[in-house]
């Protein structure tokens, strides 16, 4: 009996095998090595979902990393008026001096003073994020969000007039910039009145000494006071300047002085034109009034002619009845030119121990207060005699001195002729009027 061979065996179908086992090992080796090595398949027209994404904090970092010095963006300041606000600007540069438009770290803001290093009242705001916090050691904290595009803009406004240092710093800084030397100047535009002396005062005039400042407590030298005075018919403008007083204070002299009998009006302001003093009411001199004139009854009438008449004839009796004629009284000329004398001296002698003084000092200096209504006058007339001299001193006010007096004195002869001549015309005089007498 024939066995019968599978027909495996034969050649033709183990070629056949070997070629589906070799496909088979190509495919489970090349394909996958083409996927993981090769580049992504993107379908045409479109996007792969699988690109690869890199985290924008990444690029930062990296950019950061580039940045190699922090630079002054522009001019820095050099002076600034207290309270008006000043900017400063830094950027980040790489090593080809090329900005770092990605550059944002957080850093630290210091305003000092110049002469010792203390922290000096300011306020800092950026650009980007609005006002900066102070820390408690007195620096300013700089979020890296204030940096935009590789520039920080800050503005400093100081509260106090004096020499500043401004200084951007941090650890992640690479390089700390220069720090930047500044001049606070006081405001000379806004001005506070406050502290006066005792005002020097008359019937129209006000001499008062105000300490000047400005509205951050700093002393103003250089400042102007605009002193205004007005009535109905004219206003009057004068500038005043404000200049150092004791203890590194400033201040000036607000005077008035005005004629007429009108009401008035003082006012004083800043340059600013913001009102420092006033408005004060200046009154009219006051004119006393004539005293009352009080109606009489016939009867009071009648009595008072009957004095009157009885006064004139025991005056006629007096005068005419044989009796000696008393010595007249004096009359309010003589009485006049006795003040005007004894007023003259006084003056006189108040200038020779002050040496120079003006009428509001010889008022002041008069014993006793009050000075005389006619001091004015009898001055005038010292000048006019040539007895005083006159300049003038601070502020245009007039002052007086003693005029300088001649080596030479006048000298009086007497003439004993004439003199015994004069007594015996005397005697015959009185021995008349005594034969009449009886």
């Amino acid at each position: 009996m024939t066995g019968v061979r599978p027909r495996f065996g034969d050649s033709r179908h183990r070629a056949v095998l070997l070629a589906v086992v070799g496909l088979a090992f190509l495919a489970a080796t090349v394909v996958p090595l083409g996927l993981l090595g090769g580049p992504p398949a993107h379908p045409a027209g479109g996007s792969s979902s699988l690109a690869t994404y890199s985290s924008p904090r990444d690029s930062d970092l990296l950019s950061a990393d580039s940045a190699t010095t922090i630079g002054a963006l522009g001019p820095a300041p050099a002076e600034v008026t207290v309270g008006v606000p000043a900017a400063f600007a830094w950027q980040a540069l790489d090593a080809g001096g090329a900005r770092v438009t990605a550059f944002a770290v957080d850093g630290e803001l210091a305003v000092t003073e110049s002469t010792n290093d203390s922290n000096v009242p300011a306020w800092a705001n950026a650009s980007t994020t609005g006002p900066l916090a102070r820390s408690a050691n007195g620096t300013f904290s700089v979020p890296s969000a204030a940096w935009k595009d590789g520039v920080l803009n800050l503005t400093v406004s100081f509260a106090s007039a004096v020499p500043v240092t401004v200084q951007l710093f941090g650890p992640l800084l690479p390089v700390l910039p220069a720090p930047v030397v500044l001049a606070v100047l006081p405001d000379l535009d806004h001005l506070v009145l406050y502290d006066h002396g005792p005002p020097h005062l008359s019937s129209r005039s006000n001499d008062t000494y105000w300490h000047v400042r400005d509205r951050f407590g700093d002393p103003t030298p250089g400042a102007f006071l605009i002193v205004e005075y007005s009535n109905l018919t004219s206003v009057s403008q004068a500038f005043v300047p404000v200049t150092w007083a004791m203890g590194g204070t400033t201040g000036a002299w607000v005077n008035y002085s005005t004629s007429g009998s009108g009401d008035g009006t003082l006012e004083v302001t800043d340059e600013a034109h913001s009102t420092l003093l006033g408005p004060v009411p200046v009154p009219a001199v006051a004119t006393p009034a004539p005293p009352p004139t009080a109606s009489l009854s016939p009867l009071v009438l009648a009595a008072t002619l009957l004095l009157v008449v009885g006064a004139a004839v025991g005056m006629g009796t007096l005068l005419f009845g044989g009796r000696t004629r008393p010595s007249p009284a004096p009359t309010d000329g003589e009485d006049e030119l006795r003040r005007l004398a004894e007023g003259r001296e006084t003056i006189v002698d108040l200038v020779r121990r002050a040496g120079a003084l003006g009428l509001h000092e010889i008022e002041a200096a008069w014993e006793p207060p009050p000075a005389p209504p006619a001091l004015a006058d009898w001055v005038a007339s010292l000048v006019t005699d040539g007895t005083l001299t006159v300049t003038l001193g601070e502020g245009g006010r007039a002052r007086f001195a003693l005029s300088e007096r001649p080596g030479w004195e006048p000298r009086v002869t007497l003439d004993e002729d004439a003199l015994e001549r004069g007594v015996a015309r005397r005697d015959a005089a009185v021995e008349g009027d005594d034969e009449e007498a009886p």
